[in-house]
């Protein structure tokens, strides 16, 4: 079960629980215009911005989110780039 949190305006989820199932009030407290609800789904192992909830039962792809990349993954494109510099030298 999967608990999120989303506006209800545009779907967009603004959290998510995987255990923690209950609690509404503290959930939602100063977060006007968005509610809960719990779905028969596991754990999605990206960041909630990348889903929206389709309004009914199911979470669908933000076409509109962008990945913002780890340190990790930029480390490595400058090491690339690095690398492709000394060999036009």
């Amino acid at each position: 079960m999967l608990e999120i949190r989303y506006k209800k305006a545009t779907g967009e989820l603004t959290g998510w629980w995987g255990s923690r199932h209950g609690n509404h009030d503290a959930k939602l407290k100063n977060r006007p215009g968005e509610a809960i609800v719990l779905l028969e789904l596991a754990i999605p192992m990206f960041e909630p911005g990348a889903y929206l909830f389709n309004g009914v039962d199911d979470l669908i792809e933000n076409t509109d989110y962008i990945d913002t990349p780890t340190e990790t993954f930029q480390e490595e494109v400058r090491r690339r780039l690095s690398a492709l510099e000394q060999r036009q030298l």
